[in-house]
Formats: structure tokens, C-alpha cells, sequence
């Protein structure tokens, strides 16, 4: 019996295909996906206006400022989500409204509940 244990035969690091020089890939983050922003800012428009009458009433229950409100409702400014959903009356539209914007059919269910 042997004392070692045999070795594989090894004929080196395998081989890659030369595909050419490595080209790094690009991203321009500088410039945001303006549209997208915008579509936000719609729904929670949509949002908005399932609760108060106007936006000025919607910042001064936020406490955002007017103009800042606005540049979340037109798409220009990244809105404060968390500030957004600590409004509860809001919380459920503003949910509802993302969601649509995912694609997704958003339903209202009731259910009654008779006392027993």
C-alpha cells in the first residue's frame, strides 16, 4: 500500500476565449430617469387630492413647505416618503396609487361584519 495519495494530472489554468479588450460599462447617474419621477409625483397627486382640497392644505398637514411640495408633485425633487406615510389619512391612496403605477388592479373590498 502506498503512503501518498496520487495527484491528479493538471494541464494548466483553463483557457477564456479572447473576446477582445474589456470595455467598462457606463451609467450616467447624474441625470435621473426624469419620467419616472414625474409619474411619481402624479400619483401622489392622485393621492393627495383623495384627501385634501388642495396642495397647500396637503403641505401645511405635511409640514413641507409649498414650493417643496410641489417640486415632489411635478418631479423634480425626490419626495420624503417617510414623511408622506406618517400621514395616516394618506397612507392607504398613496399606496394604492404606487401600486397602479407597477401595473398593478387595484380593488376595494368591504366586508360587513354583523355583531353576533
Amino acid at each position: 500500500m502506498s503512503d501518498s495519495v496520487a495527484q491528479p494530472a493538471f494541464d494548466g489554468h483553463p483557457v477564456l476565449p479572447d473576446i477582445g479588450r474589456p470595455v467598462m460599462a457606463k451609467a450616467d447617474v447624474r441625470n435621473p430617469d426624469i419620467d419616472w419621477n414625474v409619474r411619481i409625483g402624479r400619483a401622489i397627486q392622485r393621492a393627495v387630492l383623495m384627501v385634501w382640497e388642495s396642495n397647500k392644505l396637503a403641505a401645511a398637514d405635511l409640514d413641507v413647505d409649498d414650493a417643496e411640495f410641489g417640486k415632489w408633485l411635478n418631479g423634480t425633487r425626490r419626495p420624503q416618503f417617510d414623511r408622506l406615510f406618517a400621514w395616516e389619512p394618506l397612507r392607504e391612496p398613496l399606496v394604492a396609487q404606487l401600486a397602479k403605477l407597477g401595473g398593478a388592479d387595484v380593488q376595494l373590498l368591504i366586508v360587513f361584519r354583523r355583531p353576533a
